[in-house]
């Protein structure tokens, strides 16, 4: 007697291991690299539509006979234990052939053409069809004929999957065209390894990748960890001089044992994308430029025995926790968007282990501590500079002190110098002391004002912390959903399933979508970059809060129309001012929505601007409940609201704004569509 295994076993083992149709197109590209192949070329036939073909070609080192059958066809060995070097000198990333059963099972048919650079001339193939094994009884019932024949093509191998189950739309291109350029860690590798992508706009993203503005960072961040688990850790500023240095960053953490976990290097390049920055020294690119840059590479990607490991660095995964801390504090802290490292794991004792559906390393105590160990690195930079960064601000208060008090002195000596006469005099003194009082007023005034928005600051951090940690279970949720899609689809049918569980499935994924937004929202309206001063172009702003705003607003079943005046209009001050008036015109309507008296169906917002000579109109409108409970010079004060459970703060919050950008507000409880109107006249920016 002996085991058997039911062809069901391979759907398992295959369609449910792989998330995405570009992970599993990865995984061909990693059996190239760990061929010894230096080019590797991904060629997509017709995947517009379901039943195209995917080609992966490369030039590595083939397979012989031997090869194809103790290895290409046995699904399941680990080859830890002979993991040796390749002739390259590449440590092989591929293990138990997991991933690149899932990668053939994205068709019906596959045809492998391999030749063996020890047998030139030579070239073995073999075709298999999925149709086959869903007919036979048990997997071992299928046998496979490899044909050998001559050929006049160097050595390599040629993979071809044909009537792909599934379709890949510009969308989905772009990610795997970023996937295959970020695989080979273009940021100084020495692996020798390109993949190409047969596919319009390649080419543009590889440029794209390839120009590297390191040479614009404002500060690196270095720090290695040793196979002793001890690690050190140095600041460097654009010129390159050593800005604060640990030789053990573990005393930092105030660890009391080293790092458990692989020698490690970590490389972070820091940004700082404001125009003052950018004016203080000759530039290689305009900070547009390296914006574009960053939204394609950016993050800190890990790079484990010379290729990438998703998902580590990809948008919206900051594994390192750098929004987070920015979070909590955004002084002298990057964000995933001002950022571009790496961190490199060789790893010859295969300590760290890929996870089955091959998106990240299982979270064991060794991936842990590697993790601790780049995060430690990243919060010991931000606290030096913060560091830094207060005793500057300490001295600035001090010097505006002295300078006040210097400036006292001169007032006294200069009417002593003038011989003005006593009563003259006297009364000059007096206009001064009049005018200290009103501008210790005006302090007072601005130290409360100070005190409300670190209570908001602190309200919005706060929220920021919690909006990062509920990706987790959001995660979690999508997981599920995925599973109960797969799992009833595979149990009850295609048609049954759609009857029983499509609806509440769909909203599960809807829901999880929602949560994604939200948990982004607080992080959005904390950017620093939106707080510096330029022109605004404000029919930008308009087009984002909309956007932002979009889960929210399909939630409420609201409908945004806008009517804007041509052109660009600008306005002097900074992103985040416009955008909080926007911000909270925008909540404030989605509250009205939620009175009793408001309207369920066709509910609308409309947001109009008009121009004069020297100023722009902003009316910001819906058909809501309108302003009631309240008299209208009311609504600007601080705690008054007639919203349950409203703060009361935020049309002061846009009235301080709207007043910062030199401009006037003011409100109508019902205006033209019903409910509030709202608006904002704003002077703009004179041209020169």
């Amino acid at each position: 007697m002996h085991f058997e295994f039911s062809p069901d076993i391979l759907s398992r083992l295959g369609e449910e291991l792989i998330p995405n149709p570009d992970q599993g197109i990865m995984e061909l590209v990693k059996n190239s690299y760990d061929a010894d192949a230096t080019e590797c070329i991904v060629k997509l036939i017709n995947t517009d539509v379901i039943g195209g073909s995917l080609i992966v070609s490369d030039n590595g080192i083939g397979m012989d006979l031997n090869a194809i059958s103790d290895g290409w066809l046995v699904i399941g060995r680990s080859k830890k234990a002979a993991r040796l070097p390749t002739q390259l000198g590449r440590l092989p990333v591929g293990d138990k052939g997991l991933g690149r059963l899932a990668a053939l099972r994205q068709g019906s048919h596959v045809d492998l053409k391999t030749r063996p650079a020890s047998e030139p001339e030579i070239e073995y193939s073999l075709s298999l069809s999925w149709e086959d094994f869903a007919q036979a009884k048990v997997v071992e019932d299928i046998t496979f004929n490899i044909a050998k024949q001559q050929t006049q093509q160097s050595q390599g191998t040629d993979t071809i999957i044909q009537n792909l189950r599934y379709k890949l739309g510009k969308r989905e291109i772009q990610r795997l065209a970023r996937e295959l350029l970020l695989l080979a860690d273009p940021f100084g590798s020495e692996t020798g390894f390109r993949p190409r992508l047969i596919a319009p706009g390649f080419d543009e993203l590889e440029k794209r990748v390839q120009e590297a503005y390191f040479e614009d960072a404002e500060y690196q961040l270095s720090a290695s960890l040793n196979d002793d688990g001890r690690a050190e850790a140095k600041l460097v500023d654009w010129k390159g001089d050593i800005l604060f240095s640990i030789e053990d960053l573990g005393s930092y953490s105030k660890r009391e044992t080293p790092y458990n976990t692989v020698a490690a290097t970590l490389q972070v390049w820091i940004f700082v994308l404001g125009s003052q920055t950018f004016s203080g020294r000759e530039r290689t690119a305009t900070i547009e430029e390296i914006r574009n840059w960053l939204s394609t590479v950016g993050g800190v990607h890990l790079y484990h025995r010379g290729l990438r490991v998703k998902p580590y660095g990809d948008p919206g995964n900051d594994w390192l926790e750098i929004n987070l801390s920015r979070a909590r504090a955004a002084d002298e802290r990057p964000s995933t968007s001002t950022v571009i490292g790496r961190v490199i794991v060789n790893d010859p004792h295969d300590i760290l282990t890929q996870k089955t559906d091959r998106l990240g390393f299982i979270e064991s105590e060794k991936f842990s501590e590697l993790r601790q160990f780049a995060i430690d690195a990243l919060r010991w930079m931000d606290k030096e500079r913060l560091k830094l960064a207060e005793k500057k601000r300490n001295q600035n208060k001090k010097n505006t002190r002295n300078s006040i008090e210097e400036a006292k002195t001169k007032i006294e000596q200069t009417i002593a110098a003038l011989e003005i006469p006593q009563p003259a005099r006297t009364q000059v003194l007096k206009v001064i002391q009049e005018y200290e009082k009103v501008k210790e007023r005006e302090t007072q005034i601005l130290q409360e004002d100070v005190q409300l928005y670190r209570s908001l600051a602190t309200a919005g951090t706060t929220a920021a912390v919690f909006a990062h940690e509920s990706g987790k279970p959001v995660t979690l949720v999508e997981k599920a959903a995925k599973r109960i899609e797969t799992k009833g689809k595979k149990i009850l049918g295609e048609q049954q399933y759609i009857k029983t569980f499509d609806s509440p499935v769909g909203m599960l994924y809807k829901a999880a979508n929602s949560l994604k937004s939200f948990a982004r929202f607080p992080l959005y309206l904390l950017k620093r970059i939106k707080r510096r001063s330029s022109p605004v172009d404000v029919h930008a702003v308009i087009a984002e809060v909309i956007e932002l705003f979009k889960p929210f607003l399909e939630e409420a079943k609201v409908d945004v129309r806008t009517d804007l005046t041509d052109g660009a209009p600008m306005v002097r001050g900074s992103i985040a001012l416009l955008e909080t008036i926007l911000v909270n015109f925008m909540t404030n309507s989605i509250n009205a929505f939620n009175a009793k008296d408001a309207p369920c169906e066709n509910r609308q917002i409309v947001i109009y601007t008009e121009l004069t000579m020297t100023h722009i109109e902003l009316r910001f409108l819906d058909n809501g409940s309108g302003i009631k409970g309240l008299d209208l010079d009311e609504i600007w004060l601080p705690g008054r609201t007639a919203t349950p459970g409203g703060t009361g703060l935020g049309l002061t919050i846009v009235k301080d704004s709207v007043t910062d950008l030199g401009g006037q507000v003011w409100a109508i409880a019902k205006g033209e569509l019903g409910g509030a109107e709202f608006v904002v006249n704003l002077p703009l920016v004179r041209s020169l």
